[in-house]
């Protein structure tokens, strides 16, 4: 409600101070991220571009190392077809009637040369070591090593690699068998060339060359693209593997020496580091892309907390202080609120919100105690303390179910005392009511832990025995009750004298329901009143036959 008093505001100038830092702030934080992305980039570009310089180095040398198996491979290969093709029966038969027929070893070997796939020369030599037939194409004889003739006429298979008219080769022996006499040699041999070279290029290579000590053997790629191979190069390369680089192309060799079938030679693999540099570029280009997009959500975040945060903070200001002087009861004052606060909304939302929580901490705890009385006076009575008659009936409808469950008995005591309206009208109600509280001390006194008493109305009280034996218990119980009650009383100087009529009802002896039991209780008091009073009186009595 509005009763015509401005209530306080702190002054604006917190705000206003806020807005004038806020995109300075957005500007500081713009600049640290693009200055931790350019100190990252240069801290990492290195790292990275060797990490992926050392990664191809190591697909190379398993490149090489997978070359050299697959010579090996060859090698073994080409041995194995020697052999089946020295123990070929007309090639045989062809090498026993040479000297009668030189044509017919001739025909069959250029046969087998046009056949036989990957082999690129044949040839045939005699026990002394002499070359029968070549298909190497040259105008002299060709020389094939004599130490290597000499181990296969012994009948050792063999192969190697060789120098045979300035070209390099590797190839396989293998002896010629007429009933298992050696007659000769067979060669097979497979030049090292620009066709082997194609066939040893593996998956994801640019391609390879073969070398020997001083010049390159063969290539299987454009050697004019690449940098040029030097003869210091080929000779680095037979004591370890070596790696050039040419900065300007962006492109280089991979040098490893290799071993092929007793000769060294070289092999060359080229470098082509334009894909590394085009992952570094990319890099680059999605650190760019992060940066922008960090600094747009940064921006987006510096609108948001503005329009959205800041703006709707500075409304709940002045509502922040109306809830404290609600919950305070007083008006706050500007000085005390806004000290060391000023402009500060969220603060004053927190003292604001503090305050709130403890006002109403405080009166729901005042709620609460104030229910618990009200429970307790609805079900207590306010002179002694005792139960009054609502909680007498619920006590007893639990007492019965439970004793229905379990197959117990239970009993109920009416007591009425005797005498108390002559001392309360005389001695006054101060007196009648210390006379109250004092008998329903002895109650308690008189019975057992477990029962339960309560004070009805005026001067009618009830216990509740909810462990009883029987009959004979509940009249000791109410026995004891008139001894306890009848005692003398001394209140502020007045002796008094009551007594005391007790009604004795037991479940399920004497009814099975609250109404029945209440009932015979009832009528039990009413005859131990006709009896003189005084006197403890069950149900049961009221159906025996008096005596005579």
């Amino acid at each position: 409600m509005d009763n015509g008093t401005a209530h306080p505001t702190l002054p604006k100038s917190g705000i206003i101070r806020r807005r004038s830092l806020l995109f300075p702030l957005v500007g500081l934080l713009i600049l640290t991220v693009l200055s931790t992305m350019a100190v990252g980039y240069f801290i990492n570009y290195p790292f990275l571009y060797q990490s992926l310089h050392n990664k191809a180095q190591i697909e190379n040398e398993a490149r090489a190392a997978h070359i050299g198996f697959l010579l090996k491979h060859e090698s073994n290969t080409l041995i194995q077809l020697a052999l089946v093709i020295s123990r070929d029966g007309e090639l045989q038969e062809a090498f026993t009637y040479y000297k009668r027929d030189a044509n017919r070893l001739m025909r069959k070997v250029l046969f087998l040369s046009e056949t036989i796939h990957d082999v690129d020369f044949f040839g045939v030599i005699d026990a002394q070591g002499k070359t029968l037939f070549s298909t190497i194409d040259s105008g002299e004889d060709v020389a094939f090593p004599a130490e290597a003739i000499q181990r296969t006429l012994k009948g050792n298979s063999y192969t190697l690699s060789n120098s045979i008219n300035n070209r390099w080769s590797f190839m396989s022996l293998a002896p010629i068998l007429i009933q298992r006499q050696i007659v000769g040699v067979l060669v097979l041999g497979r030049w090292i060339n620009q066709d082997l070279a194609k066939r040893m290029t593996v998956k994801d290579t640019l391609g390879l060359a073969f070398a020997g000590p001083d010049k390159t053997l063969t290539s299987s790629f454009d050697q004019k693209i690449w940098p040029t191979i030097t003869p210091d190069s080929l000779q680095t390369c037979f004591a370890n593997t070596l790696v050039t680089l040419d900065e300007n192309s962006q492109k280089g060799l991979y040098y490893s020496p290799l071993q092929i079938m007793g000769n060294t030679f070289c092999l060359i693999l080229p470098l082509d580091y334009e894909p590394i540099h085009q992952t570094l570029r990319d890099h680059t280009q999605r650190l760019a892309w992060s940066s922008l997009i960090i600094i747009f959500m940064i921006l987006l975040l510096g609108l948001t907390l503005q329009f959205l945060i800041l703006k709707p903070l500075h409304r709940l200001r002045n509502k922040a202080l109306i809830l404290i002087e609600v919950c305070t009861n007083e008006k706050p004052q500007i000085s005390e609120v806004a000290k060391g606060v000023e402009g500060n909304e969220i603060k004053i939302l927190d003292h604001a919100f503090e305050t709130a929580s403890t006002a109403i901490y405080s009166y729901i705890c005042e709620l609460n105690h104030q229910k618990e009385r009200f429970e307790d006076m609805a079900i207590r009575d306010p002179l002694t303390g005792l139960g009054n008659r609502r909680l007498f009936t619920q006590l007893l409808e639990k007492a019965i179910s439970l004793c229905a469950r379990h197959q117990r008995k239970m009993a109920i005591l009416y007591l009425d005392l005797d005498h108390f309206k002559p001392i309360n009208d005389t001695l006054g109600h101060d007196i009648g009511d210390l006379l109250l509280k004092e008998v329903s001390v002895r109650l308690k006194l008189a019975l057992r832990e477990s029962d339960v008493v309560f004070r009805l109305g005026g001067d009618e009280f009830a216990a509740l025995l909810p462990e009883c034996a029987g009959g004979e218990m509940a009249r000791m119980m109410g026995n004891r009750i008139i001894q306890e009650v009848t005692r003398p009383y001394l209140l502020q100087g007045h002796d008094c004298l009551i007594g005391v009529s007790v009604g004795v009802a037991i479940y399920p002896d004497h009814a099975d329901s609250v109404e029945r039991l209440l009932k015979n209780a009832d009528l039990a008091l009413y005859a131990a009143k006709d009896a003189g009073r005084g006197v403890c009186r069950l149900y049961e009595d009221l159906t025996k036959p008096s005596s005579a």
